[in-house]
């Protein structure tokens, strides 16, 4: 993965304090491999679904794609399910992949994702005393709400916190020391955060801009930058999943 994660003297380490009632963090392989069933629904499912609810960018470029042609949207599934097993080759020697991990995997990223909901909305009200806009999610059926869930935790996961936080952190570990790097590493998570939020208002079919839901979003963006620094990446993309799914079934 990337720097992100922690190396395996840190995993090693005893815990202290409330680190003791956490379950043991997965190894990189082990997070990766967690992850390939959400990245199965969104893919196989997407085929299954209407294409005129692309409800955010990612689903909008594939329904895109495959509206032009089909074998291309086939060659770019493969290509990033390709990444996923080149990647886990590459971690095999860091950890073997611990099926079971994935129950505690599961009970944590929904405790996180309540937290998320309760904290970050009530944040974000409380910033801006504008509630968060709506959500369209009652369009969708509740097969389109799984998918589009499954989606938006894998890829707006592998992009904002591994691709442009993970890069970035790995860049201020590099090259920073001490407080400098910490200002790097904070600086990271808030650029992350930002492009995080702002990307929901591009394309024909995203929402239109509003101040409440802007500043949720960048709050919940440092909220899945630090479960992502600190339990994983298996654990942001489920803890993002299950939280999209429970705004979606909401009343």
């Amino acid at each position: 993965m990337t720097g992100a994660e922690p190396r395996s003297d840190a995993t090693d380490a005893p815990k202290r304090g409330l680190a003791r009632l956490l379950p043991a963090k997965a190894d990189p392989l082990t997070s990766l491999a967690l992850v390939v069933p959400v990245f199965l629904v969104y893919h196989y499912g997407i085929l299954a679904i209407d294409l005129r609810n692309g409800v955010d960018l990612v689903s909008q470029a594939t329904f895109a794609l495959l509206e032009r042609s089909l074998l291309a949207y086939v060659a770019v599934t493969l290509g990033f399910a390709g990444g996923l097993v080149g990647a886990m080759y590459l971690l095999r020697r860091r950890g073997t992949v611990k099926p079971v991990a994935l129950v505690p995997v599961l009970v944590e990223s929904t405790v996180l994702a309540l937290g998320l909901r309760l904290s970050v909305g009530w944040a974000a009200a409380r910033l801006t005393w504008i509630p968060p806009l709506a959500t369209t999610a009652h369009e969708l059926g509740p097969f389109e709400k799984l998918v589009m869930s499954a989606g938006a935790g894998f890829h707006e996961e592998l992009v904002f916190r591994v691709a442009l936080y993970g890069g970035l952190a790995e860049l201020a570990r590099r090259t920073r020391e001490g407080s400098a790097r910490l200002g790097a590493l904070l600086a990271a998570a808030r650029v992350s955060s930002l492009l995080f939020s702002a990307v929901h208002y591009v394309g024909a079919l995203s929402d239109p801009f509003a101040l409440g839901s802007f500043v949720f979003r960048f709050l919940a963006g440092l909220y899945l930058v630090t479960v992502y620094e600190l339990r994983g990446f298996a654990v942001a993309v489920y803890t993002h999943t299950v939280y999209d799914l429970m705004v979606f079934f909401s009343p």
